[in-house]
Order: C-alpha cells, then sequence, then structure tokens
C-alpha cells in the first residue's frame, strides 16, 4: 500500500529509527518557491536531534555548491544525482562519471534540438549554462502527452528523461535520484541501514525516492498527489500539508518519534 497518512502512534512505529532525511527541495522543501523561516528551523532542529538532512535535487551544479554550503545540512546532490556537494565544501563529488564533457554537452545539446523539431516551443532553462550532468528545459506549459512523447525520444536516443514541477531534464539514461543517493550513502553512511532513511518528495523526478527496492521508508509531501496515478513508484506516506509546511509537518514528527525513541 502506498500514500498512507503518518501513522497516528509516534512510538515503535517505522519513524522512530530515522536517522537520515534524503528530501527533494523544489516544491519539498520550498514554499512558492522560497525558504520560509520555518523551513530553516526545522532543519536546525533536525540538526540538533542528530538526524542528518541530504538535499537530493535537480538543480544545476552551479546552484547546488552555494545551497550545500550555507544551509544545516550533511550535503546536496545536483542533477538528479549527478554529483554531490558536501557541507561546505566547493568541490563537487562527481557520481555520474563524465570522460568528455565538451563531447557530452554537444551530445545532449544535440537530443535537445531533436526534441524542438517536434515541439519547437521548448526554451532552454536559464540555469542550463551552469550544468555538467544534464540538460534542462522549461516544463511549463507542456502537457502529460507531450511528456511521455519526449521520454521514449530521449531513451530512442540513449538517453534518459524526467521532470519536475520546474524543469524537463535530459540525462544519462541510468542517472535519477535514487542510484545517486545509494552512492553518497554507501560512501559517507556505509553503518547505515535501509530503514533508517526516509526519502521525501513531491513530483515525477523523484519517483526513484519512493521505489521501495532502494528505500522501505518515503513520504510525499500533499502536492504530490498531483502526480501520484501517473508514478509506477508512489510515496509510502504522504503529509497533510503541502510543500514547506508537508516537510515541516515530517519534520515535527520525526522530532517526536525521536524522543519516544530516547
Amino acid at each position: 500500500m502506498s500514500c498512507l497518512p503518518l501513522p497516528q502512534h509516534k512510538e515503535n512505529n517505522c519513524f522512530s529509527k530515522i536517522r537520515l532525511v534524503a528530501t527533494d527541495m523544489d516544491g519539498t522543501l520550498t514554499t512558492k518557491g522560497k525558504f520560509t523561516d520555518t523551513l530553516l528551523q526545522a532543519l536546525q532542529d533536525l540538526a540538533a536531534a542528530n538526524i542528518t538532512v541530504i538535499i537530493v535535487t535537480g538543480r544545476s551544479a552551479g546552484w547546488v555548491s552555494g545551497l550545500a554550503y550555507y544551509l544545516p545540512v550533511f550535503g546536496a546532490i545536483a542533477e538528479n544525482g549527478g554529483l554531490f556537494y558536501p557541507y561546505q565544501s566547493e568541490q563537487a563529488v562527481a557520481i555520474t562519471p563524465i570522460p568528455d564533457l565538451d563531447k557530452h554537452r554537444k551530445d545532449l545539446a544535440a537530443v535537445f534540438q531533436k526534441l524542438q523539431l517536434d515541439f519547437p516551443q521548448i526554451k532552454e532553462s536559464a540555469d542550463n549554462r551552469f550544468r555538467v550532468t544534464d540538460w534542462t528545459f522549461d516544463v511549463a506549459g507542456l502537457s502529460i502527452d507531450s511528456l511521455q512523447t519526449m521520454q521514449r525520444q530521449c531513451q530512442d536516443n540513449g538517453y534518459g528523461f524526467t521532470y519536475s514541477n520546474v524543469q524537463c531534464h535530459i540525462k544519462p539514461l541510468k542517472q535519477d535520484k535514487a542510484v545517486g543517493l545509494s552512492q553518497v550513502l554507501q560512501e559517507y553512511f556505509p553503518e547505515y541501514t535501509s530503514d533508517e532513511v526516509v526519502t521525501v518528495g513531491d513530483s515525477p523526478n523523484d519517483e526513484s525516492l519512493f521505489d521501495e527496492s532502494y528505500f522501505g521508508v518515503s513520504v510525499g509531501v500533499a502536492n504530490v498527489l498531483e502526480y501520484v496515478n501517473k508514478l509506477q513508484h508512489q510515496p509510502t506516506y504522504i503529509t497533510q500539508a503541502s510543500e514547506g509546511k508537508g516537510f515541516c509537518e515530517l519534520s515535527n514528527y520525526l522530532l517526536q518519534a525521536t524522543d519516544n525513541r530516547s
């Protein structure tokens, strides 16, 4: 079963074991595109309770380098699993190896240009120039049918495709959030078991984080309901509130579960 409400009894349930939160950002941590004071306090409270937070976002390498430096998190994964920035580090750790960056960028551009033949309205995202592993364009105005057609066309050209509430991503076939997060956990937290990690998201590019074969406990903030029937892998639980308020709801829930554990 998926999309259950958070359990009423916080003691002795799966959340009492959680030691690490891996969360999407846009639409999950943000509210109307912004970080709120309440969200920043929630991140501080989780850190004080020794619950590690890792951000797993589709945002560009250039954007995420600053994010990981200033927020109270262990680090941030950029480009849907392409690179990892540890806390207060300006140097990215490659997750998806790119042997020839110039060729890779040209190949991604060629796939984008092929999509434009059928969808001339699509435009390169403003942050695309700061990307390493993927190529992005704005999702606004695109129908589900169009997005599914784009996915098939990218796969026919040897690339993967995903989208969020912000952008569409042309990416290496095996690059996704779950694969990237799994590699980071293996490298930095090898002692953590899968039932000590909760993954959080709100849109189709978070689908791999909801895959029970990777992570046993996943949560969707309430705005995921817009997409949930289109997802093969759905979150196990869902918050009552949307966006950043939903994450804060989960944060408060985890803190109470931790108090009960202790």
